[in-house]
């Protein structure tokens, strides 16, 4: 998904090492996408696992913390592949 979308825009400056900015965008030439894309999606990700991060500590505070087994299982779930998405069915006359 792009990330402007129709979306404004803010533009940014960043300083990374050199490396990592050599790496950054030979990945998004693999991938054929745009640095921009490859960073603002970076971005996103970081703010949505400090948000988790947050609701785990709201939800610890408030019910307490989480048993180990509950936290294996969840562990779990997560590892596991997703399922494959089925093609609707077509209803034939």
């Amino acid at each position: 998904m792009p990330y402007t979308d129709g979306m404004a825009v803010d533009r940014l400056s960043v300083t990374v090492p050199s490396e990592l900015g050599a790496a950054l965008r030979a990945l998004a030439e693999r991938r054929g996408e745009t640095v921009s894309t490859i960073v603002s999606d970076a971005i996103a990700l970081q703010i949505r696992l400090a948000a988790l991060d947050l609701a785990l500590e709201e939800s610890e505070h408030r019910y307490g913390s989480l048993d180990e087994q509950a936290l294996s299982a969840a562990e779990a779930e997560l590892a596991r592949p997703p399922a494959p998405k089925r093609k609707p069915r077509r209803n034939r006359p």
